[in-house]
């Protein structure tokens, strides 16, 4: 019997009868689990995002990190050896020991006998092990922004609601208290008729290579499976300055700052005016300007706005200031990482009623949200379809700049581009073989 199908057994056994066995055998101590309900978990990527998403999975008192990928094998060496520190420091009798295992090649940490996995890789290596994981049976865990195209999206929304895992988006704003409420007082009629809602992004970043000349051919690192790194993208040369952290400024690797931000203040407007299940009908007033230079290419700064079918309004800039700011006839909010400003102090204070829009806050730590959703069947905070409908509008947004327009007609529920050929046509990107997205 696999493992998790033993886990499985176990929770539903100790569901019926939770006044005969102690606690503790039944892993409900946080001190002492039991090693039956130790989640076992992988992880691919373990670059910057990755590296620091995984110190949440090693202080889970029900997760034991167990398998470990990623191309670069500097940063699976030192994901190891985090790994092995932590639980050395942290050894019991219900903490098993042992190195986790490692590999460069995602296929092959998928064929171990895991419960869940955490996918922390760029974004164009979202949609192939996501699909894949899912097609296993695993629960998953996947950085934002959901994928690199929309139909890729909806292809990993399927391949997880057919398998019926769990998935959580690393969208972490959805589990912050300042986030939440801004939401809750929305959705419950405090700003009275919401008149306007601006979203600032932020616009390039000033720390990435100024680059203005063509680059020098450069060595692949002996370190890197580089191929493996590009992976279903177009073939190119290896140059430092395009993978790792720098795959953000690519478009054949990601959308930029848009792409990477559209799940954290969009995703949060997006959940305030209850379309975050929906696309727009329809984005306008799109501008954008890109840098100079022969590697980067997604854009600096932009603008648009994302009209929703019941009239909603969501007018997004990086000229606008940082956050979401939602204004209305009866008050206003602007809310960031740590800032939260309203109008009155009425809005701060006032309680909200409990038959109204109420998040569930029984578990506002991100991770553990996760872990609930596959131990206690809970919903997850951040589910693939309203990531999927946030990633949606960046891609739009790309697609618009791209083709040079200003307006861009959307169909969410055939996701159609309609009246645009040549955006529509950029909708799918070929695959590099032997790489398939099904």
């Amino acid at each position: 019997m696999l493992r998790r199908a033993f886990l499985q057994k176990s929770l539903a056994a100790a569901a019926l009868a939770p006044l005969v066995l102690p606690s503790r055998l039944l892993g409900r101590d946080p001190s002492a689990p039991a090693p039956s309900s130790l989640l076992q978990v992988g992880f691919i990527g373990l670059g910057g995002q990755g590296n620091g998403v995984l110190g949440g999975f090693l202080d889970h008192p029900r997760v034991r990190v167990t398998a470990l990928c990623d191309v670069d094998r500097e940063h699976l060496r030192k994901a190891a050896e985090r790994v092995e520190t932590h639980y050395a420091s942290a050894a019991s009798p219900s903490t098993p020991s042992g190195p986790a295992y490692q590999t460069t090649d995602f296929r092959d940490l998928l064929a171990r006998d895991l419960d869940a996995v955490v996918i922390a890789t760029p974004d164009h290596w979202h949609a192939i092990p996501v699909i894949a994981a899912a097609r296993r049976g695993l629960h998953i865990y996947l950085e934002k922004p959901f994928a690199l195209t929309i139909p890729e999206g909806r292809a990993m929304v399927r391949a997880i609601e057919q398998a019926g895992v769990v998935c959580q988006v690393g969208s972490q704003q959805r589990s912050s208290s300042e986030f939440q409420r801004v939401v809750e007082l929305a959705r419950n009629g405090f700003f009275g008729r919401v008149t306007k809602v601006e979203v600032g992004l932020p616009a390039g970043r000033s720390d990435i290579p100024q680059l203005t000349a063509p680059l020098a051919p450069q060595a692949i690192p002996a370190h890197l499976d580089y191929d493996l790194w590009l992976g279903p993208a177009p073939a190119a040369p290896y140059y430092s300055e395009r993978c790792h952290f720098h795959f953000r400024w690519i478009s054949d690797y990601s959308g930029g700052q848009l792409s990477d931000w559209i799940g954290h203040h969009y995703d949060i407007a997006s959940w305030a005016l209850g379309v975050d299940h929906t696309g727009p009908v329809a984005l306008r007033d799109a501008s954008a300007t890109f840098p100079a230079g022969p590697l980067y290419d997604t854009a600096d700064q932009y603008a648009f706005s994302a009209h929703y079918a019941g009239g909603q309004v969501i007018q997004v800039s990086t000229a606008f200031r940082s956050g979401l700011r939602i204004e209305g006839d009866q008050g206003w909010a602007h809310v960031d990482r740590g800032v939260s400003e309203f109008s009155d102090a009425r809005l701060r204070r006032a309680p909200i009623p409990s038959q109204g829009f109420v998040i569930d806050r029984r578990n506002t730590w991100h991770t553990g949200n996760f872990i609930d959703g596959i131990l206690l069947g809970r919903p997850v905070i951040c589910p693939p379809e309203t990531s999927h409908c946030a990633a949606t509008v960046a891609h739009l947004a790309n697609l618009a700049f791209r083709t040079g327009r200003s307006t861009l007609r959307w169909d969410p529920a055939t996701e159609t581009i309609l009246d645009a050929p040549d955006a529509a046509a950029r909708l799918c990107r070929p695959y590099r073989g032997p790489w398939t997205l099904v």
